[in-house]
């Protein structure tokens, strides 16, 4: 009895695995492509404030950099590197965009000020040094970014 046994267990094994390899080669359906973009150098073309110096923020979709309580100096004509803002990148649907924005850290009780917003998509242009620019009319910044998919 014990030898038919542990034949019906051998089978019925068989068959489950049978079974499973069967049921996930349907269940993984190609990949779609995504986009990856990631923040290569910011540059102060020129600033919001007459004093010679704003603090800024880098801000994809909703998420600061370096961090929400961090801003980064800059003076006119400063680049700062991707690494002074924590690396920002952010991957999503080759179909997708990203909202990119420059953000003016201005002292509290006033409010920060949004110097411009640029929607970033792999559909428009994939590659590495592309430039977008951003200005209110007063503030320039201008990113220079990578894009490529993945």
């Amino acid at each position: 009895m014990n030898t038919v046994r542990k034949a019906l267990l051998a089978i019925a094994g068989a068959l489950l695995t049978l079974a499973f390899a069967a049921g996930t080669a349907h269940a993984n359906p190609p990949s779609t492509p995504q986009c990856r973009v990631e923040f290569v150098s910011l540059t102060a073309t020129q600033l919001w404030h007459s004093s010679g110096q704003d603090w800024m923020w880098f801000v994809i979709d909703g998420d600061y950099y370096p961090g929400n309580t961090k801003s980064i100096a800059f003076y006119k004509g400063t680049v700062q590197a991707a690494g002074t803002f924590n690396d920002p990148v952010k991957v999503f649907s080759s179909t997708g965009t990203a909202t990119f924005q420059v953000v003016l850290d201005r002292t509290w009780p006033t409010a920060n000020l949004v110097i411009d917003s640029n929607p970033v998509s792999c559909t428009t242009a994939t590659g590495s040094g592309l430039s977008l620019r951003f200005s209110d009319g007063r503030a320039i910044y201008d990113l220079k970014y990578n894009a490529s998919l993945v």
